[in-house]
C-alpha cells in the first residue's frame, strides 16, 4: 500500500503537469496557435483527471471508516489540486478571448 506521501506527490505531480500545459495553451492561444493549444488542453484535461481519481479514492477510503493520517503535504497536494481546477476555465476563457481577438 502507498504512503500518504507517495499518494500526495501522485496528486502533486500530476495537477502540476496539467497547470504547467493550461499556462503553455494559454501562451500558445496568444500566439494564434488555437490547435496546439486545444491539444495541450486535452492533455492537461487527462492529468488534472489522473489528480483529481487519486483525490476521490483518498475521499472514498475515509467514507469506509479508513482515515488517513494527517500531513502537510497532502496539504500541500490539494493546493496543487485546487490551483488547477480553478485556473483551468480560467484559462479556457482566456485562449477564447484571444480566438475572439484573432
Amino acid at each position: 500500500m502507498e504512503s500518504i506521501e507517495e499518494i500526495a506527490f501522485r496528486i502533486i505531480s500530476a495537477a502540476g503537469d496539467s497547470l504547467s500545459m493550461m499556462f503553455e495553451a494559454m501562451k500558445l492561444s496568444r500566439n494564434g496557435k488555437f490547435e496546439e493549444a486545444e491539444q495541450l488542453m486535452q492533455k492537461a484535461d487527462d492529468f488534472l483527471l489522473q489528480a483529481h481519481k487519486v483525490q476521490t479514492e483518498l475521499i472514498a477510503e475515509e467514507s469506509r471508516g479508513n482515515k488517513s493520517e494527517y500531513s502537510i503535504l497532502m496539504v500541500h497536494a490539494q493546493d496543487h489540486i485546487m490551483n488547477a481546477m480553478l485556473a483551468k476555465p480560467l484559462i479556457r476563457e482566456i485562449i477564447n478571448l484571444y480566438k475572439r481577438l484573432g
